[in-house]
């Protein structure tokens, strides 16, 4: 090796750190040949990208002396480096030294200064899953003799003092903090910062340096990325999954290429893009941000974004599945025809914007088919394209289920001076899947899931890219569709009475979907935990009937409807990804299928790379005294007091508190628990942030949120006015300052049980404290609040138009619950759209008051019994068994719902709709709520048309 490379490394470490040993290697042949198929020797310009340095750097804190193995990589000029692995040698470290082959010191002769007459490959493994194995090849047999001597001393050093990678090697971080930043895996980089340290709390420390060199990675990398922006460039995507059953493409693909009008979704258009939790989301509009400023745990979904009429796509990516269905193919058939066929017809799907694109790149196993097209003005902006795929079929591994995938790296090309020409590239990974199908295959599909993920790797291309091999959770962003064949857990006459029953409003909709597979396996964490799915507004996309049996809406009579076909995503907290669309595309009928699309939209940052590592950098060296300086970090609070005042349901209270370092030296706080198993605040109070980094003289305003919702009231309500708590700030290395925070918490009619409201001597604000009840022998018959609302709506029929079918706004149901709280009047109603606004505010928060019932009007014991009732005389029979305090109110509301019906028909202010239909309408928007699921599981979920038609006995 020269001496101007062993200079390079050592100017490249911080003198704190000395190269001991340094070998001229190269990756060992079998890497190179594993993506690109060329034999070693073939390809001098491959060679040379393999070259490497291979070095032990040791670092003696006083106390032990420490090494690693650090492996760097020349740019193309040999006169600059980067790190791309590192293995600390400790006793799980292992070092195999072995003869290599005759060509592959050939080889390594065709590019050595030198002749090489022997080489020797060099294997780094670990027992360690964080490291992974590497292999490489040297023809230095004399440096290969000091290197393996030293090795061995400082493995002996290690075993004797038993260091490991958590708790020694913290001077390694800032060498490892690049690495991180590329490849680090989604499912870690979604964990908050606070999560990721140590375990600790009041009396019981953590481990102060290893926080202190976790927060301190990630404030450089948060600094020295916002000091390297210099612009930012958004990326709109479309994505597409579409089983076409073994069929041709024979019809025009534009609708699903181009986004051309299509009626694939159902609903009113006023529906929140919220996701739907219950009904009741279904009430309300979104709001403005005057009204939704001061609640930011209630921030509306892509609100404000912009839509793909500003601009065509950048990228199409479009997975395809059962592409073939030939028995031949499923022997892993490479033909490309098929392929072909279709990559033809998507481009005379995109009419004349076909010549502005290209396609990048195409991945096929059997059936599954993954195309990315690209911008032709864009190409230079993709790198490191790689490819994968696996099998999860029959027996495992034939290719009729499985995925394939394609990983990219996006680069913005800014214009400009010379060191603003590299950017910072983001990863993109999109996985097109089809796992295994009928309605009882659920577990095996989770199970395909976790398989997949785990076996699905990106080798190294052997190119200008990253010489590492990527999982498909290491990137920017995840994205995964395909046919998922997750199903409807609903009889199949269930899902086609909903079809067919409810198609005006977007209720029949969301019931079916509290029941599907895949979001009960989200929730449940049993597969695809941590992905976002858009709220689904279209119909089931299979299985329709191409000249078979079909029902009233095209689907086969034999098999269940579904929404098999799904697109989701995954993002770092860096990446604000904006889905702006999410649909199917009814007007394509060659298949059992509907193709679905996604649209998506990525505002990057140009990040100038050079920039970054030179403020990287300078940072680093600015805070590596932390650790190694023998003075106390400091934090001075600005109080020890926080008074919220007044806390009201649902309506947010913010107070700040400042903290300076007054100290010489940077510092990290963090917030800690009382208890090791205790949260670090209760359910009503928020903090962010959590944890952060202040250099000497530095503030920063940590917000506390006091917000209280359905699950924090429900406890509340049955407390003392008064709350207190006290906070815990840690200084690492330094000291504990101790926050008391207090407010007075406004008790709510929300979130209570019928019982409890039954026996309130007046309005709940008027309560002293929770027991001032009257007794249950002189409790009202029903909740004056209930009674309170739905005679104001009798009142007002002249306005029941608009009752459950416009929407609320937000700020005017907060007035209305206040009053139902403190027993004010309502507001009047003056102009006739402050008539319709305040109709609309009243009954939705009839229907939020009742969704927000601890239990609900029929307990779920009672649900199944009321399935039984196959009359309108057992279904009356039945309110027999109801609690006390359910049955007036369960009497109040039918009669309700029942002359709501009526006028609505009668009013003719809905179009030709019967008191049937009415009836319906209201009975699958009330249903779910009356006889709402026990979320712990000890009562099954039942039938919601059973529910429905329970409710319809009474109201119909």
């Amino acid at each position: 090796m020269s001496h101007r490379q062993d200079d390079l490394v050592r100017s490249f470490l911080r003198p704190s750190e000395i190269p001991r040993v340094t070998l001229n290697v190269e990756l060992e042949a079998q890497s190179v040949e594993s993506y690109s198929g060329d034999q070693l020797g073939a390809d001098t310009e491959t060679l040379q990208r393999s070259q490497r340095l291979l070095s032990i750097v040791t670092h003696d804190n006083g106390k032990v002396e420490e090494a690693s193995l650090i492996v760097f990589k020349l740019d193309g000029s040999n006169s600059q480096l980067q790190i791309t692995a590192t293995s600390p040698i400790t006793g799980d470290v292992t070092l195999a030294v072995s003869q290599a082959k005759q060509q592959s010191f050939e080889s390594l002769s065709s590019v050595s200064p030198t002749p090489a007459t022997s080489a020797f490959i060099l294997t780094i493994g670990s027992n360690s899953e964080d490291i992974s194995p590497q292999a490489f090849i040297t023809g230095d047999v004399q440096k290969l003799r000091t290197f393996s001597a030293e090795y061995r001393r400082l493995k002996a050093i290690a075993v004797a003092r038993k260091l490991n990678s958590s708790d020694n090697f913290l001077w390694l971080r800032p060498y490892q903090m690049p690495l991180r930043t590329k490849v680090a895996d989604l499912r870690t980089r979604k964990v908050p910062l606070h999560e990721r340290l140590s375990k600790a709390s009041a009396g019981l420390p953590g481990h102060d340096l290893l926080d202190i060199s976790i927060v301190r990675d990630e404030w450089i990398r948060r600094a020295a990325t916002a000091k390297a922006t210099i612009g930012h460039k958004s990326l709109r995507l479309r994505l597409g999954s579409f089983n076409v059953n073994g069929k041709t493409p024979s019809q025009d693909l534009s609708p699903w290429l181009r986004g051309l009008s299509a009626k694939n979704s159902i609903g009113q258009p006023w529906i929140s893009p919220l996701e739907p939790l219950s009904p009741l989301e279904l009430l309300y509009d979104s709001p403005s941000e005057e009204e939704d400023k001061g609640d930011p745990f209630t921030k509306p979904f892509a609100n404000n974004t912009p839509d793909m009429k500003g601009g065509d796509p950048d990228v199409f990516v479009l997975g395809f599945q059962e592409l073939d269905l030939s028995t031949e193919a499923l022997l892993y058939a490479t033909s490309s025809t098929k392929e072909e066929m279709w990559t033809t017809a998507i481009f005379a799907g995109l009419g004349e914007k076909g010549i502005l694109y290209e396609k990048l790149i195409s991945t096929q196993l059997v059936g599954m088919l993954l195309i990315v097209i690209i911008k032709k003005g864009l190409r230079s902006c993709f790198s490191d394209v790689r490819f994968c795929h696996a099998g999860a079929g029959i027996m495992g591994f034939m290719g009729n289920k499985g995925a394939t995938a394609v990983r990219l790296e996006f680069s913005p090309n800014p214009l400009g001076e010379s060191r603003l020409a590299s950017t910072q590239p983001i990863a993109l990974t999109f996985v097109n899947a089809h796992l295994a199908a009928f309605d009882e295959m659920v577990e095996r599909r989770n199970y395909d899931f976790h398989d997949l993920s785990a076996r699905m790797t990106f080798p190294f291309s052997g190119g200008s890219g990253h010489d590492t091999t990527f999982t498909l959770y290491q990137c920017d962003v995840l994205f995964w569709m395909g046919d998922l064949n997750y199903r409807i857990d609903l009889s199949d006459l269930d899902i086609r009475t909903i079809l067919t029953s409810h198609l005006e409003g977007d209720s029949g909709i969301q019931s079916m979907a509290a029941y599907d597979q895949l979001r009960s396996a989200i929730r449940s964490n049993e597969a695809f935990s941590g992905f976002v799915e858009h709220p689904i507004t279209h119909l089931p996309t299979y299985r329709y009937a191409v000249g078979i049996s079909r029902d009233p809406l095209g689907y086969d009579t034999k098999r269940k409807p579904a929404w098999t076909d799904r697109i989701m995503h995954m993002s770092s907290p860096d990446i604000n990804v904006k889905q702006l669309r999410y649909g199917s595309h009814p007007e394509i009928t060659l298949s059992d299928h509907q193709p679905i699309s996604a649209d998506f939209y990525i505002p990057v940052a140009i990040v100038a790379k050079e920039i970054y590592e030179e403020q990287a950098c300078e940072l680093h060296q600015d805070l590596s005294r932390y650790e190694e300086s023998e003075k106390k970090p400091h934090i001075k609070v600005q109080t020890s007091n926080l008074d919220f005042g007044p806390i009201f349901y649902k309506r947010s209270t913010k107070k700040s508190l400042v903290l300076l370092n007054d100290g010489d030296v940077p510092c990290v706080f963090r917030f800690l628990s009382a208890a090791p198993d205790a949260p670090v605040s209760p359910n009503w109070l928020h903090i962010e942030p959590m944890v952060g980094l202040l250099r000497p003289k530095e503030t920063v305003a940590i917000t506390t949120v006091a917000y209280v919702d359905d699950s924090a009231a429900s406890e509340l309500n049955l407390r003392p006015p008064r709350l207190e708590c006290t906070l815990i700030l840690h200084t690492a290395l330094g000291k504990d300052h101790f926050i008391s925070v207090r407010g007075d918490y406004q008790y709510t009619c929300f979130a209570n049980t019928l019982e409890r409201l039954a026996r309130l001597p007046g309005p709940v604000r008027k309560l002293q404290t929770p027991e001032d009840l009257m007794p249950s022998t002189q409790a009202l018959n029903a909740p004056r609040e209930v009674i309170r609302l739905t005679n104001w709506m009798m009142t007002n029929a002249s306005e029941i138009g608009t009752f459950f079918r416009r929407p609320a706004r937000r700020k005017l149901c907060a007035i209305i619950r206040e009053c139902l709280d403190t027993g004010d009047e309502f507001p009047p109603m003056t102009a006739e759209d402050d008539r319709n606004d305040l109709s609309a505010a009243v009954a939705s928060t009839l229907v939020a008051f009742l969704d927000s019932l601890v239990v609900p009007v029929i307990p779920p014991s009672l649900h199944a019994r009321c399935l039984q009732a196959k009359d309108r005389e057992a279904a009356f029979e039945l309110l027999d068994e109801f609690p006390r305090a359910s049955i007036n109110v369960w009497i109040s509301l039918t009669a309700f719902l029942h002359y709501v019906g009526q006028q609505l028909s009668a009013s003719g202010k809905n179009g030709s709709q019967s008191i049937r239909d009415q009836a319906l309408h209201l009975a699958m928007l009330f249903a779910p709520i009356l006889l709402r699921d026990d979320p712990s599981g000890q009562f099954p979920k039942v039938s919601p048309i059973g529910k429905r038609d329970f409710l319809l006995y009474f109201i119909a």
